[in-house]
């Protein structure tokens, strides 16, 4: 029998806040009142591997910018932000070789460092697209500008920091209305932005993400990912094992095993000790890897964009067969199908 998961309110690590914390313009009073609104005191928000429910990040972001009278504030900061202002993830964006392996490293990292989001990089008719969404249970649409705004201005940002300052996207797309930022989001982004779209992305020239701009250094690469590792797997009160468990497999899945030992070591404690913690919370290995492996592969499918194969790949399966048939099991429905659907 697979045990249900008890899910824990989606969260934000608090590096992130802080970054935007440090950029909000006119500091004082209206910054003093505005993190008071929101419960934000120094004591939370002073461990930046520390976690706040997204909810929370979210109505902040939206209060910021009805406080500054900012409409395009997300925006304005995603450009503000420094490499070192994103954890590790700055810094390998900053070795990686070209710009489409930096992308491969933020879509690998990025739900460690803040849940209930997905992040993926796929070739369309259009271009290299990067697309980012919150997951529909985060309601409603309307706290969703601002962070949205803010996370593809800070990839346009760490893109230009890491490798061409002149560089920009062929086109932003966002799927909320423009309310009169057309112009002013055109003026950050330095490309088009259609608003009303079926998904949040940046569209990139192919040609910009292969070319080669340095070697990586491999062994600096490996030992930032280890860090990233030992920090999703590190001990937190505000962290349930499961939740532990989900980070790593959305860190390892696809290139490396996410059995339970290894789960364990990573996390730097028994399998027998991972196993007895997971089932005081209700979990299992099994249970959080076909929950994440549907999440991701409805999320996927929903694009429209991302074959069957290259779903298979990303989720580990060593055969798309073998994925179709999970699918099947799951929803009742044929991968395929939902593919030739979103296509449409």
């Amino acid at each position: 029998m697979v045990l249900s998961i008890k899910r824990r309110p989606a969260s934000i690590r608090v590096f992130v806040l802080q970054a935007i914390i440090q950029n909000l313009p006119r500091a004082g009073t209206h910054l003093k009142a505005l993190l008071t609104r929101h419960g934000l005191s120094d004591a939370r928000i002073g461990n930046p591997n520390a976690r706040v429910d997204m909810r929370d990040y979210l109505e902040f972001f939206e209060d910021a910018a009805r406080t500054f009278e900012d409409p395009v504030l997300g925006a304005r900061l995603g450009f503000a932000l420094r490499p070192g202002d994103l954890w590790p993830i700055g810094l390998l964006l900053m070795q990686a070789s070209s710009i489409g392996s930096a992308l491969s490293y933020y879509a690998r990292y990025a739900t460690a460092f803040q849940t209930a989001t997905t992040f993926s990089v796929q070739l369309s008719p259009e271009g290299l697209m990067c697309s980012y969404k919150v997951h529909d249970d985060i309601k409603p649409k309307s706290l969703l500008r601002q962070d949205t705004e803010f996370t593809l201005a800070c990839i346009c940002s760490q893109i230009q920091a890491a490798f061409d300052s002149n560089w920009r996207p062929l086109e932003v797309h966002l799927e909320h209305t423009s309310v009169g930022q057309e112009a002013a989001l055109q003026r950050i982004f330095g490309a088009p932005v259609r608003f009303g779209q079926t998904r949040n992305c940046i569209i990139i020239d192919p040609r910009d993400a292969d070319r080669q701009y340095r070697v990586e250094d491999r062994e600096f690469i490996n030992i930032l990912n280890q860090h990233m590792a030992s920090v999703i797997a590190a001990s937190n009160e505000e962290v349930s094992a499961t939740e532990q468990v989900k980070a790593l497999i959305s860190v390892r899945l696809g290139i490396s095993p996410v059995e339970l030992p290894d789960l364990a070591s990573e996390m730097g404690i028994t399998p027998r000790t991972l196993q007895r913690r997971l089932s005081e919370e209700g979990a299992s290995i099994r249970a959080i890897l076909r929950d994440y492996r549907e999440q991701m592969a409805t999320a996927y499918l929903a694009q429209g964009n991302v074959s069957v194969e290259e779903i298979s790949a990303a989720l580990g399966y060593a055969e798309s067969t073998v994925f179709s048939r999970a699918f099947k099991a799951w929803t009742g429905k044929s991968p395929a199908r939902r593919f030739k659907v979103g296509k449409q």
